[in-house]
């Protein structure tokens, strides 16, 4: 499916399969809805870059063993970006007191992470996106197919999915195809869609 499309997601580049595929991933997030990307690497660049510079001002906070991908997204935004130590909450909460609150903020960070095969915190990391009024952006490749219900990843398995405002796999590694994508709510995957660079 999906062989000479012709163009972007906008123009000609959509296929009811695809549709069919995004409204089932945003589902199993209980999101609004979802953006199908070529892989995990660019739905991570693209998706982090796309939603900070649509953020006027935006700052970006990243764990310090955050995925590649993830380090390219917050690169290519051209942001300010603020790095945290790994999984260490008391540090963000330092970082993020620095910054008036009105200032748009995302938090990025992974669920699991696979070199050490540690847990985010993901509770006291939304608890503090939500006092400083801040985007959670989850990167849950290492746990999706694995953890919580249906496989929907640790942040599932742990009731957290209301907590968390973009959430990002890929589909190449449980689901075992090629691709990536994002899940949020409506207002987001549609600013993505429409804004997002044309390579992606």
């Amino acid at each position: 499916m999906g062989v000479g499309s012709g163009g972007t997601r906008n123009i000609s580049g959509t296929n009811r399969p695809l549709v069919e595929l995004e409204r089932s991933l945003a589902e199993l997030h209980h999101k609004e809805g979802a953006l199908v990307f070529t892989s995990g690497f660019v739905s991570n660049e693209a998706g982090i870059a796309t939603i900070a510079r649509l953020l006027p001002d935006c700052i970006i906070y990243s764990d310090q063993l955050n995925d590649a991908s993830m380090i390219q997204g917050a690169r290519q935004s051209g942001m300010q970006k603020a790095i945290f130590r790994h999984n260490d909450v008391a540090h963000l909460r330092e970082l993020l007191a620095q910054v008036d609150r009105k200032r748009p903020k995302l938090i990025c960070f992974e669920s699991a992470y696979s070199m050490d095969g540690d847990v985010a915190p993901i509770k006291e990391i939304c608890d503090l996106a939500e006092e400083f009024g801040a985007l959670t952006y989850i990167d849950e490749v290492h746990a999706v197919g694995m953890y919580g219900p249906r496989g929907g990843g640790i942040a599932k398995r742990e009731e957290l999915m209301d907590l968390i405002h973009i959430i990002e796999d890929t589909l190449a590694k449980s689901f075992g195809i090629m691709g990536g994508y994002i899940a949020a709510n409506k207002a987001i995957i549609d600013a993505v869609r429409s804004s997002v660079a044309p390579l992606s």
